[in-house]
């Protein structure tokens, strides 16, 4: 029999970020983003059920056989946590978890842009943090609630699904609902969090049109909220949001946007120097009267040099990656396989600026 336990806590020694698991084969750690055969045997089909017992609650084994897979987390005592994703592939159950540290880590230790720690703090508003699955959104999300509730008195209620970290009412108030467990999904959570007196809401994901639409709605009616996108930048993230409607709603959107968007991050994973871990290399924008000007007259794409330009702490992602390689924390080779442009990414290391990289943006 497989002890599982002792299969997470291997995970949690070696900082694996993932463990993938399934029927007729070996479990795999992810680890620096590489994927590692863990030698043991192939897991069995029993061994799977036995798995699912211990890392799944029995409510959901109706949703698992209806909808052949489901979210959910799981707790290993004080020493891990985990998102866990359970689902069928050639009728063989498998699942995915992802490893969630149960002390939330700050933005200094994290050692992220100072600009967090004001974009975190701001009192109204739609700040969205974004990227490909497994780019690290939830942990910087967390970290930001984590400097919010360490320096400012305020209600926080946190939509999730599943929660991830999990937080101690510190000098906030805060409020972390399922959904799934606690409420039947996003839409309805963040209507009844509207009426529940929340100075700040964080929806773990902005999922469909409707949901968009009321977390624009929050954000418009004085309160802050975080949430996160599968987007590639702040010009995507735009225009993604807008996508989701008609045209005939677009010029609406760009002015809701333009008065209640405050920030746009968005993070990639990058392999770090000394071969111990992984860093956030991010892309910021701030959402000032010039940034609104240009969401509000449909041109998003004049957003990158304004980044560029990196006034209020924003910066592109090329001048991120930059900051890391000059810092010695990345390499060159490894800041290259991420950056948008190599030649642009050599010059900022070097620190020059070319004049196509900021100004001339206000027509």
């Amino acid at each position: 029999m497989i002890n599982f336990k002792q299969l997470f806590g291997g995970a949690i020694q070696n900082n694996a970020s993932d463990i993938h698991v399934m029927e007729g084969a070996p479990p795999f750690f992810r680890i620096r983003g590489d994927l590692k055969r863990v030698e043991m045997p192939p897991l069995t089909h029993k061994d799977m059920h036995e798995l699912l017992k211990e890392i799944m609650p029995e409510y959901l084994r109706h949703t698992l056989e209806e909808n052949r897979g489901v979210d959910c987390s799981y707790q290993l005592g004080n020493t891990g946590r985990f998102r866990v994703v359970v689902y069928y592939q050639d009728n063989k159950l498998c699942a995915t978890l992802r490893a969630i540290p149960v002390q939330i880590p700050s933005i200094d230790e994290l050692m992220l842009p100072e600009a967090l720690k004001k974009i975190a703090v701001e009192h109204r508003g739609m700040v969205l943090v974004t990227g490909i699955t497994g780019s690290g959104k939830s942990t910087t999300l967390a970290a930001m609630i984590n400097e919010l509730n360490t320096t400012e008195a305020r209600r926080i209620i946190t939509i999730e699904d599943p929660i991830e970290y999990r937080y101690l009412s510190k000098k906030c108030v805060i409020s972390q609902r399922e959904v799934g467990s606690d409420v039947g999904n996003f839409t309805v959570a963040l209507r009844q969090s509207l009426r529940a007196d929340p100075d700040v809401i964080l929806v773990g994901e902005m999922r469909d049109a409707e949901t968009i639409r009321i977390a624009i709605k929050a954000a418009e009616t004085g309160h802050l909220l975080f949430s996160t996108l599968h987007t590639t930048g702040a010009v995507h993230t735009i225009q993604r949001i807008i996508g989701n409607f008609g045209h005939e709603e677009h010029a609406l959107l760009r002015e809701q946007l333009s008065l209640s968007l405050r920030a746009v991050i968005t993070q990639r994973l990058v392999k770090t120097a000394d071969g111990k871990g992984r860093c956030a290399a991010q892309e910021i924008l701030v959402v000032t009267s010039v940034a609104s000007k240009l969401i509000l007259e449909n041109r998003a794409s004049d957003l990158v040099p304004l980044m560029g330009s990196r006034e209020d702490g924003m910066q592109t992602m090329d001048q991120g990656l930059a900051d890391l390689v000059r810092s010695k924390r990345v390499e060159l080779e490894e800041a290259k396989k991420y950056c948008n442009d190599f030649y642009a990414l050599k010059r900022f290391i070097a620190g020059i600026t070319s004049s196509g990289d900021s100004g001339g943006i206000i027509g």
